[in-house]
């Protein structure tokens, strides 16, 4: 026998290996110290939340806007994160961050695949996905609108699933108040292939974010956000994005891949119903680039799919699988348990802070005040910037030292200072006649001499 009709030996690509790095983020990502001080403040309103039995509609964690009108837009995500926290503590959260990626992951991957029928595609997307996505892979809410904006896309997508589009969308409304992205999603694909007769699913779909806890105020909580705007530009993540950064670059390669994809006839004009929103909604904010992805990956994967289906001769099977090994279970070897970042934090400094007076602080230290319940009144700030929009500018005003500092602190009734070593109010603080109690190399703790 030559072995003339012998089997080839079975090989996986390089292509099915990429479809799991991803992997590789999600765990060490997944797993590493607390630095977000919004998700603080959101498993605080879940605990009060459950204690109360029913969702905030007032602000219950500041002296100084306490009892103004202020929903809980994540109020279900909320739950979840004081139901997390009860049962696994922060470690917890790496766990949820590491489902809440690789279900997203996997969605785009399902997408990919289901637009261009190649796996090379396939591959390449998610890899490209893996720098646009990793900013907002944090424990705060909008982490589930990937997932689920993912979810909504498959489920219009495919005509045997578009009466369950209801269903991820109440989750949605219920969870960020991003959800009409995934509204406006499927007017652009209805309006794109003129599909008139299917719009009976999204008027259902849209009444039934309307029917979650804060029922009609979910409208409320859209039109704030969208009227806070032009506060959020104080914030680095709603500015306009700079492409030309390494996270960013993956989005110009999608760029030049749908021009490529026009050129070669694989773009319809009915994409741009989608293209162009998506586009607009891209660069108005860092923040928005990663769902502007999700809804750009079906015209996307139209647009860059390859005639040939892999590079090489790929790995024997053995081989294959070690490497697999290697990704899923190697990066564990690098985690542990999940703690609030000191260096973030001022949690040393909090120690100094005397809890029944009014303090002054940033929003950062708010949201881990909330978190740790450290000041009996309640915060000065955190960055619920729907509900401090009136005061950002003049929180501003203080920090830089200006005039407004002492009015500010006399109608608030502030009685000690927590503020960072390099802010100017520290020099105007000490100019009059405030005394240090306590200081690192970060944050002082001041009160009046």
């Amino acid at each position: 026998m030559d072995g003339a009709g012998a089997a080839p030996t079975r090989r996986v690509s390089l292509a099915h290996l990429a479809l799991v790095a991803p992997w590789l983020l999600l765990v060490i990502g997944s797993f590493r110290p607390i630095r977000d001080n919004s998700f603080l403040w959101h498993v605080a309103a879940g605990r009060e939340q459950e204690a109360l039995g029913s969702v905030l509609t007032a602000d219950p964690f500041s002296f100084t806007m306490r009892a103004e009108p202020w929903r809980t837009q994540s109020w279900l995500a909320d739950l979840l994160y004081a139901w997390i926290e009860d049962v696994a503590g922060l470690t917890g959260f790496g766990w949820m961050l590491l489902v809440v990626g690789a279900l997203t992951f996997a969605a785009l991957g399902i997408i990919a695949w289901k637009f261009s029928r190649n796996l090379l595609t396939t591959a390449a997307m998610t890899l490209l996905s893996v720098p646009l996505l990793a900013p907002v892979l944090v424990p705060r809410p909008v982490v589930f609108t990937l997932p689920l904006f993912a979810l909504v896309v498959l489920v219009w997508e495919d005509h045997r699933l578009r009466w369950l589009l209801p269903f991820p969308m109440w989750l949605w409304a219920a969870i960020h108040g991003s959800f009409f992205l995934g509204l406006v999603y499927v007017g652009a694909r209805v309006l794109a292939r003129r599909e008139w007769r299917s719009w009976p699913v999204p008027v259902v779909a849209a009444a039934a974010t309307l029917a979650t806890a804060h029922g009609l105020g979910i409208v409320q909580i859209v039109v704030e956000f969208l009227t806070a705007r032009p506060h959020l530009a104080h914030i680095s993540e709603w500015r306009p994005p700079e492409f030309l950064t390494p996270p960013l670059l993956p989005f110009v390669v999608g760029l030049v891949l749908l021009l490529i994809g026009a050129i070669r006839g694989r773009l319809a004009m009915g994409d741009l119903w989608v293209v162009v929103p998506f586009l607009v909604l891209a660069l108005s904010a860092t923040r928005a680039v990663a769902p502007a992805w999700i809804a750009l990956a079906p015209v996307l994967a139209a647009s860059a799919s390859w005639n040939r289906d892999r590079f090489g001769h790929g790995f024997p099977i053995p081989v294959a699988a070690m490497v697999l090994v290697l990704i899923l279970v190697g990066p564990f070897l690098y985690t542990g348990s999940v703690q609030v970042d000191p260096d973030r934090f001022p949690i040393a400094a909090s120690a100094h802070l005397r809890p029944e007076l009014r303090t002054f602080h940033d929003d950062v230290a708010g949201g881990y005040f909330i978190y740790d319940s450290t000041l009996e009144d309640g915060v000065f700030i955190d960055d619920r910037v729907e509900l401090f929009m009136d005061r950002i500018d003049e929180f501003i005003d203080i920090r830089a030292g200006r005039d407004v500092w002492r009015d500010v602190f006399r109608r608030d009734g502030i009685e000690q200072a927590l503020v960072a070593i390099d802010e100017p109010i520290r020099l105007f603080l000490e100019a009059d006649g405030w005394r240090t109690y306590y200081r690192d190399s970060r944050y002082a703790v001041m009160r009046p001499g």
